[in-house]
Parts: structure tokens; C-alpha cells; sequence
């Protein structure tokens, strides 16, 4: 399995790590792989469940797929160490938020890549630069939230920084209990702040079980949670133009 992982030398520390590092030129006509941006203001909106449930459905479509972890706390790539050998491949860089011009450079310059999953950190206000590149470079910005009130304040105030850089964007409502007033008004909100994916993720079990073995919900057997990240890529796939793919 493909793995790209770059790894930040402890800030205060002189210790010196290992790098793995795939170095590949970048090819003139190679075809411009889509960017998928995941980011949202606040801790637990569920950025990295999103990042890699939707990775794992396009890969499944038989798209060659990158994922770039920019979270200190690698949730992903921890949940992609645990990925079993005979699941569909899928590549990963790993690095700070202050390297996000590097992932840029390392991942558009590999050959067959389709897609590119970027899970960022939270506190995006304290990243202004990388922020701004990763949304210029994105094809399509996702910005997952959960219903409640602190999270629904944090994600309008970034579709506003969206909106201003002219970027092409949509909520996700995650982690939802359809019968609660709540998410009627999460949603109601939502939808006078931006555009809101069509589809919902539902609080489920099976979700949160795919960082205990990782793999995808679609590669769970009779996961509840398999049609809600199947529709959401669809949408996605609408999105980035890929319909088709």
C-alpha cells in the first residue's frame, strides 16, 4: 500500500525522526488530480470521519486516491495504520499545517492520482496562510458540523472566510438525530449561511467503529451508516465533476 508520510520535528526538542518520503517528479502532462478539502473551525465536527469514509468510497469507485493528514493528532493516519492489506489501497501523507504548501507540491507531483482527501486540524484561524492555500487549491470545500450551537457559530463564521476567498462550498450536518428539534434548526440555519449537502450523517455506531479497524462504513456489513456516506459521495462526486468517473 502506497504511503507518504512527513513528519514534524518536535518543536522544542532536537530529536530527529524518520521520514518516509516518496520522491516522484512532477510530470508535464500529467492529469490535475481534484482536491477535496475538509475543514471546519472547531474540534469534533467530524472532519476525520468524513475524510476517510468518503476516501474509502471513492476508492471502491476505482478512483486512486491521496489522503493528506494535517492534524497533529493523526487521527487519520493512525486509523490508516490499521487499514487490513486487502482493502482498496489508498496513499497518505502525513504533516503539520504548516506544510501544507509541501503537500501541495508532493502530491501533485504523483502520477494517477485522482482525488486528494485533505483532513485539517482544528484552530484553522491560527494557519491564515495554509488555510488560504488549501482553500485556492481546492476543488470543492466540505465543512462538516454537528447540530449543536457552539459548533453551528464556528462553521458560519468560516463559510463567511469561504464565501470571501470565492470558494466552492457546502455544510455537512454530521452526527444527527433526525427527530430532534435541534437539527431542524441546525438545519434551518445552515441553509441561511450557505449551501447545505442535501444529505445528512447520521449518529451511529458503525461510523465511529471504522477508526476501531480502518476501514470505510461501506465496508462494513449491514452498516446503517453505508447509505448515508454513499449519498453524501454522490453529492461530492456532483461537486467535483466526476459524475462521470
Amino acid at each position: 500500500m502506497a504511503k507518504i508520510a512527513t513528519i514534524e520535528a518536535a518543536q522544542k526538542q532536537a530529536e530527529v525522526r524518520r521520514v518516509e518520503h516518496l520522491p516522484v517528479p512532477a510530470l508535464a502532462n500529467a492529469k490535475r488530480p481534484k482536491w477535496l478539502l475538509v475543514a471546519s473551525g472547531k474540534g469534533g465536527s467530524g472532519k476525520t470521519s468524513t475524510s476517510l469514509n468518503l476516501s474509502v468510497c471513492a476508492a471502491h469507485d476505482g478512483l486512486r486516491v491521496a489522503m493528506v493528514d494535517l492534524d497533529r493528532q493523526a487521527t487519520l493516519s493512525r486509523w490508516y495504520e490499521r487499514r487490513p492489506d486487502d482493502a482498496p489501497a489508498l496513499t497518505l501523507w502525513h504533516g503539520p499545517m504548516s506544510d501544507a504548501a509541501r503537500a501541495l507540491s508532493d502530491i501533485d507531483g504523483l502520477p494517477d492520482i485522482d482525488l486528494v482527501v485533505v483532513d485539517t486540524p482544528p484552530g484553522l484561524d491560527d494557519h491564515p496562510d495554509a488555510s488560504r492555500l488549501l482553500v485556492a487549491r481546492a476543488d470543492f470545500v466540505l465543512v462538516p458540523t454537528t447540530p449543536g450551537t457552539a459548533d453551528i457559530d464556528s462553521v458560519v463564521e468560516w463559510m463567511k472566510f469561504l464565501k470571501r476567498e470565492r470558494a466552492n462550498a457546502s455544510f455537512l450536518l454530521n452526527k444527527v438525530q433526525r427527530a430532534h428539534t435541534r437539527y431542524r434548526t441546525a438545519k434551518l440555519r445552515l441553509n441561511r449561511s450557505g449551501a447545505l449537502c442535501p444529505v445528512d450523517v447520521r449518529l451511529l455506531d458503525d461510523i465511529e467503529a471504522t477508526h476501531d479497524h480502518g476501514v470505510g462504513v461501506i465496508e462494513i456489513r449491514k452498516s446503517r451508516g453505508a447509505e448515508d456516506f454513499t449519498a453524501v459521495w454522490d453529492y461530492i462526486k456532483q461537486q467535483l465533476g466526476m459524475a462521470d468517473q
